[in-house]
């Protein structure tokens, strides 16, 4: 039977946090280790004081872990949603000020991969104890995050990226690949109202610890106020046998039980995940086929409605547009002679007479960190390219030309190898 641990953290506090985490492994089995090498793994799918404040891992909880773990060597990496930088984030999360001070290494993991060459991060292969650390939030693209949704941050941005049309079948493929040795689910704070980079706290104070990604996420769910199994991945995942096929078969420990579980889920408020529901003004439209699922491009385009919202950005004064996802048909005539039509991925089909502008933002998914930077110049509401400044710009240049540098290395050394 898995086991979960479930502690009440009264404050955010680094004390609070190490103590909690303590009593959790002392009730999972799981002893401190000394003069091992540890490897953290927190949430960071993107920061900003503005548009995504309470998106990450806070730093205390690092501090507890660096406390707990002090005679060990200490390694943090993070990923973020493709298209964001991660050395961007970590520093926008208070990450590297943190790491500075106790000379621990700080890894971008969007910077590590050789080109296409691995799916996961080499660094895995010396590390004694893997923690990872996910944030409960809602999702565009799934609902809500919880532990697996957090471990495909792991994976080379170009799997990542392409992973998004099939996201479902590659969550389940993820769960039994490399999972961690030891899962922490902030549930601190958790983010409703919105998605995983933008939303409001609400205050739950419980810490979540176990050791398997699936029996994770079925508590996850519960918590936000979900029936675990009507979450089609998790429904999928436990018929193919890959965990608890029901909350009855999780042995719970610690200060909460399934019924403070589920009073605490209903205090959760759930968005319209349907783009075309969104409450948009009269002049701006969004027509979406129906074959276009929701964990793609609609996902995306939620997410960034709802970092432009929580950010402060009003679409009242938006251009008139017609937005396009999938193949829909004809478009209505527009009323002036500025409107444009915004074709989302390669998939966008309209027959848009009449249109003056027409814009097609391609690929198979179009990334969150696209549609932030493109969508609202389009619209003519804001250009967040100069709101995020040049620091952002860069650490995306920085970030391609590492991948870039590191693929031609590797493809360097095997010729030599061949000669």
């Amino acid at each position: 039977m898995e086991r979960i641990f479930m502690a009440c953290v009264p404050e955010p506090s680094s004390e609070a946090f190490r103590a909690a985490i303590r009593r959790g492994l002392e009730a999972l089995g799981i002893s401190l280790p000394a003069g091992r090498r540890v490897f953290l793994q927190p949430a960071c799918p993107w920061a900003h004081p503005r548009f995504a404040p309470h998106a990450f891992t806070p730093v205390a909880l690092l501090e507890a872990l660096r406390s707990l773990f002090i005679d060990c060597s200490i390694v943090v990496g993070a990923g973020s949603l493709p298209g964001f930088p991660a050395r961007y984030a970590m520093q926008q999360a208070g990450y590297g000020a943190w790491a500075r001070r106790h000379r621990i290494p700080l890894i971008p993991l969007d910077e590590v991969f050789d080109g296409q060459a691995s799916r996961w991060p080499d660094l895995l292969r010396g590390i004694d104890l893997w923690i990872a650390l996910p944030r409960l939030t809602g999702s565009g693209f799934l609902g809500f995050a919880g532990s697996a949704r957090h471990h495909m941050f792991l994976l080379n941005p170009t799997e990542h990226l392409h992973a998004y049309p099939r996201l479902p079948e590659v969550i389940i493929q993820t769960l039994q690949e490399h999972p961690p040795h030891l899962i922490i689910l902030d549930a601190t704070q958790v983010l409703h109202r919105g998605g995983e980079l933008a939303g409001e706290p609400l205050t739950f104070s419980v810490l979540v610890m176990g050791t398997h990604l699936l029996t994770m996420d079925l508590i996850a769910a519960r918590l936000y106020g979900l029936d675990p199994l009507e979450v089609p991945w998790i429904r999928e995942a436990v018929r193919q046998g890959l965990g608890p096929a029901d909350l009855s078969e999780i042995r719970i420990q610690g200060d909460l039980s399934l019924e403070d579980l589920g009073r605490l889920g209903e205090q959760v408020i759930r968005p319209d995940p349907l783009p075309e529901r969104y409450p948009w003004p009269p002049q701006v439209r969004v027509f979406r086929s129906e074959a276009e699922p929701l964990w793609n491009i609609p996902g995306a385009l939620m997410e960034t409605l709802w970092v432009l919202e929580h950010g402060g950005i009003s679409l009242a004064k938006a251009r008139e547009a017609a937005i396009v996802i999938g193949s829909v048909g004809e478009l209505p005539r527009p009323r002036t002679d500025t409107a444009a039509a915004i074709l989302l991925g390669d998939s966008a089909r309209a027959d848009y007479r009449g249109y003056s502008r027409i814009v097609r933002l391609p690929g198979r998914h179009v990334p969150v960190a696209r549609l932030l930077l493109d969508l609202p110049y389009i619209l003519q509401v804001a250009s967040l390219r100069s709101e995020l400044g040049w620091g952002f710009l860069w650490a995306s240049l920085r970030a391609f030309l590492q991948r870039r540098l590191r693929f031609q290395a590797l493809r360097e050394t095997r010729i030599q190898g061949r000669r």
